[in-house]
C-alpha cells in the first residue's frame, strides 16, 4: 500500500465521522452557537481571562471572574447541547485513534 492509498483511507474515516449523527449535532449546535452574540461574547472573556493569567496579571480575581463565566455558560441549555455533542465526537475520534493504535501494536509486536 503507498502513501496516496494510506491517505485515502484516512480520509474514507473523516468522512465516515462527518456523515454520523454526533457529528452532524455537533455542526448544528457550533453553528447555533457562533450566531449567539451573548455566548460568543463569555467564551471571548474566559479566553482573555485565561490570557492574564499566563502574563501575570490578578490570578485569583480573574480565575473569580471565569468561573462566573463558566457558570453562566453552563447555564445556556445551547451551550450544553454543543459540550455534549462536542464530547460525543471527541468520543468517537478516540475509539478511532484506539483501535488504530491497537492495529499497529499487534502489527509490529
Amino acid at each position: 500500500m503507498n502513501k496516496k492509498e494510506i491517505l485515502d483511507k484516512v480520509d474514507e474515516i473523516v468522512k465516515f465521522i462527518k456523515d454520523t449523527r454526533e457529528y452532524q449535532n455537533y455542526m448544528s449546535a457550533k453553528k447555533l452557537l457562533e450566531e449567539d452574540k451573548e455566548l460568543n461574547k463569555l467564551i471571548n472573556e474566559i479566553k482573555e481571562y485565561q490570557k492574564s493569567i499566563v502574563r501575570g496579571l490578578n490570578k485569583k480575581e480573574l480565575e473569580t471572574k471565569i468561573q462566573e463565566n463558566l457558570d453562566k455558560l453552563n447555564s445556556s441549555p445551547l451551550y450544553l447541547e454543543y459540550s455534549n455533542n462536542l464530547a460525543e465526537v471527541n468520543n468517537l475520534i478516540v475509539i478511532f485513534e484506539n483501535k488504530i493504535n491497537k492495529y499497529f501494536e499487534d502489527v509490529f509486536n
